[in-house]
């Protein structure tokens, strides 16, 4: 009856094993392209940021579906992905200028608001929401699946006293499983298909021994 038992645990354990290598195998496959914009042209100037908004049909990302971003420019850069709707972006921004800056008159807060240390003030009161902060450099590209389906604003902020040209594609992508779900259920199958089968290896080795 032991021996039965064994070579059960041996069987289940090796299919679990065999089922974690095919998924892992799946989840190397490139992502599949699905949709992209026409490449748009922008220029960051010195000291503030730019907002970029993915257009309706590129979709929501979730953790199937992500998006390829394609930049190229002459310097560098700072990147970030932000879990928020555009809209409440620039509704934040905007508020957030206005309240600090009595003085200006509304022209003058909707220019005021693009600038960097406004953007620096949202972060710092929104950690949460920055899925993404990256220097970039030159040519430069990056596929972004989230974790969960959710709303993001690209921004590129521009640190330097130099206005930068700046070319950029956005790519909607599709996989066939969640990496980073996948990546979890990989070594949870491998781990319990390795920690059954090790007693059916034990025994068929000591079998061998014994038939010697």
């Amino acid at each position: 009856m032991k021996h039965k038992i064994i070579a059960l645990l041996g069987r289940t354990g090796s299919i679990l094993i065999v089922i974690g290598l095919a998924l892992g195998l799946v989840s190397t496959q490139p992502p599949r392209v699905v949709t992209s914009t026409f490449p748009s042209r922008f220029y960051v100037f010195p000291r503030r940021y730019t907002l970029i908004f993915p257009p309706p049909y590129i979709g929501t990302p979730s953790p199937r579906y992500g998006f390829r971003f394609s930049v190229t420019f002459n310097n560098s850069l700072q990147f970030y992905i932000i879990a928020t709707h555009p809209s409440q972006l620039r509704e934040w921004v905007f508020s957030w200028t206005k309240e600090h800056y009595p003085a200006l008159n509304e022209s003058q807060v909707y220019r005021e608001m693009f600038n960097a240390s406004v953007l620096e003030a949202y972060l710092q009161t929104h950690p949460e929401n920055v899925l993404l902060n990256q220097g970039v450099k030159g040519g430069w590209s990056i596929d972004f699946f989230p974790q969960k389906a959710t709303n993001v604003t690209v921004v590129f902020s521009n640190p330097s006293i130099m206005s930068i040209d700046m070319n950029m594609k956005i790519t909607g992508i599709t996989t066939p499983v969640p990496r980073n779900h996948a990546l979890m259920l990989i070594q949870t199958l491998l781990v319990s298909g390795t920690v059954l089968t090790l007693p059916w290896a034990v025994k068929k080795s000591k079998d061998y021994v014994r038939s010697r």
